[in-house]
């Protein structure tokens, strides 16, 4: 049901341009056969053969999710529904009313920009592949291909970027009056870095951004203390903590401010 997505998983060389957590262990699986609910036999086959799913990366998002375990809420009308999955701007659900044993089920869509429902296929594996056509078609030939190469691997210098990042070792000490949090930050490495990658996230919760922590002049064996924004317009700062990104790979080039020079 699924090969077109595993025959273009296997040509992409770009490492996370998906993000599968692979077949579903067996003690989900049996409790997926067991569930009462009577979830469309195509989103159970997709959950069962990829878990967990995270399309078609661009910078640190995915244009598609699909979630293993379905998340009950309601409409905006207050019709019980079972979130599966989103994309870039709409969440993905089945009515749970039009949900009947080995019957597949229509998907609906709801559009935070537009702030409307729609019904955008008839059933899950259709929904899926009409989203991938229609990421596809943001790409050029010429892009695809490259997405498809992957990224060159690298350096010596960036190699030496990488293992710099890992020897230097920070931690928040506090709030500051204006609502920035403060980092302690001591440069373990033998060379300077322009910016150190720290993400942001809810406590105890998703990560939802990241900021740079500017050390391009922190000298080998010496530590100083920065004050950084983090989202405090928007995040009440005590509700907020900074986690360490894992090692950049080739294909997160963009992402991190250790590759970059400072202005």
């Amino acid at each position: 049901m699924f090969e077109w997505l595993v025959h273009e998983m296997a040509k992409v060389k770009t490492g996370k341009f998906y993000l599968v957590d692979g077949p579903l262990r067996a003690e989900n699986g049996e409790r997926l056969a067991r569930s009462d609910l009577p979830l469309p036999a195509s989103y159970k086959n997709f959950i069962l053969q990829f878990g967990n799913a995270k399309l078609y990366r661009i910078g640190d998002l995915y244009r598609v999710q699909v979630w293993s375990n379905p998340r009950a809420d309601r409409t905006e009308k207050g019709e019980p529904r079972l979130c599966f999955g989103r994309t870039e701007d709409t969440i993905a659900y089945f009515k749970e009313r039009l949900l009947f044993p080995d019957q597949e089920s229509p998907v609906f869509e709801w559009h935070y920009g537009r702030g409307a429902e729609q019904q955008t296929a008839d059933r899950f594996d259709e929904w899926l592949k009409k989203q991938s056509g229609r990421i596809r078609r943001y790409y050029t030939k010429k892009k695809w291909r490259e997405i498809e190469k992957g990224p060159p691997p690298f350096s010596d210098r960036e190699k030496s970027i990488v293992k710099a990042r890992r020897k230097f070792l920070w931690r928040v000490v506090g709030i500051a009056p204006n609502g920035d949090l403060i980092f302690q930050v001591y440069n373990g490495s033998q060379i300077f870095l322009p910016y150190l990658s720290v993400g942001i996230r809810h406590k105890g919760g998703e990560p939802f951004g990241g900021v740079k922590l500017p050390v391009f002049d922190l000298e080998p064996g010496k530590t100083k203390v920065v004050q950084i924004d983090c989202y405090k317009d928007s995040h009440d700062p005590h509700k907020v903590e900074a986690f360490e990104e894992p090692d950049p790979g080739p294909e997160d080039r963009d992402l991190y401010w250790e590759f970059r020079a400072t202005s």
